[in-house]
């Protein structure tokens, strides 16, 4: 279990919490419902945050991701976005990369996480590149 005392920016939610929430939902318009709940419990990150070089390239909203590392070498992630659904969805991505280190987060299957999800399916060509660009931002890091 991921230890979120670390995290300075307040996110408490894991893949476990995503994982259980999403495969319970029936249908893809309650899975969305679900993911912009999820969304609207990730703290909103303060404006000192909101910068160009934290602004995530690629994603047609505007959406920041956020970094720190703590003593342990463990990555925190604080998140934004103006639009509810990309919130979500890197809310659920977040919760799974939250408190890894740089190693555990290569080496995480984000393609199988997401099918067990069943997001890259139902998600539109512009929100799956954003989606995209938040993985590969998140690797970058």
């Amino acid at each position: 279990m991921t230890d979120f005392s670390s995290s300075p920016f307040g996110n408490t939610i894991t893949s476990t919490d995503v994982l259980t929430l999403l495969t319970a939902q029936s249908g893809w318009q309650n899975k969305y419902r679900q993911l912009i709940q999820l969304g609207n419990k990730i703290p909103a990150l303060s404006d000192d945050y909101k910068i160009a070089e934290n602004q995530i390239k690629g994603c047609e909203s505007q959406a920041w991701l956020a970094l720190h590392c703590d003593n342990d070498e463990r990555l925190w992630f604080g998140l934004d976005s103006d639009a509810r659904i990309v919130k979500g969805l890197m809310a659920a991505l977040l919760a799974a990369v939250n408190g890894k280190t740089r190693a555990e987060i290569a080496a995480f299957d984000v393609d199988d996480y997401f099918a067990q999800l069943g997001f890259m399916q139902q998600l539109s060509p512009s929100r799956g590149n954003g989606l995209k660009a938040v993985i590969a931002a998140i690797k970058a890091a």
